[in-house]
């Protein structure tokens, strides 16, 4: 998320960070995923889901994610994970999808990436600091690859 908590513009990311992009990969190996639809049908949503196993998040009735299966409440994708075996679940949101799923997690994974995007339309909900512990940030510096500073910032959830 930027400065201010933008995730997204018109159903994609607002940046190009490879070096995210690649922390992200990381991240979500051997996990069950669980997204919202426009994020699942985002562009890098293509590459994402590949070989993957998920389950998709709508209201939309009669939805068919092409690989993985359907939900119509973050809940009940959860459901659904824990009835496949999955042994961690990993949510993608989008910014509706993060904001039900904050009180179910138990540990957050987030890049700050350090700049203000003005015309953002998907947000990060806040993140409460009587709930949520930051135990780890990890801070890199801009290059030519990557045209903003960022952070990636490990929480965990202190209730």
């Amino acid at each position: 998320m930027s400065d201010n908590r933008v995730i997204g513009i018109d159903g994609g990311l607002p940046w190009r960070l490879p070096a995210d992009l690649a922390f992200f990969f990381r991240q979500i190996e051997d996990c069950y995923l669980l997204s919202g639809r426009k994020s699942y049908e985002s562009d890098q949503g293509k590459e994402i889901f590949q070989d993957k196993s998920f389950v998709v998040v709508t209201r939309q009735k009669g939805y068919e994610p092409q690989g993985g299966k359907v939900a119509h409440s973050v809940e009940a994708g959860i459901a659904i994970a824990e009835a496949d075996g999955a042994k961690r679940l990993c949510i993608l949101g989008g910014g509706e999808i993060y904001r039900q799923a904050l009180s179910i997690a138990d540990k957050l994974i987030i890049t700050e990436v350090h700049t203000r995007i003005e015309n953002g339309d998907t947000f990060f909900p806040d993140i409460d600091p009587q709930h949520w512990k930051e135990y780890k940030r990890e801070s890199h510096k801009k290059d030519e690859d990557n045209p903003y500073d960022f952070s990636f910032v490990f929480y965990i959830k202190i209730e």
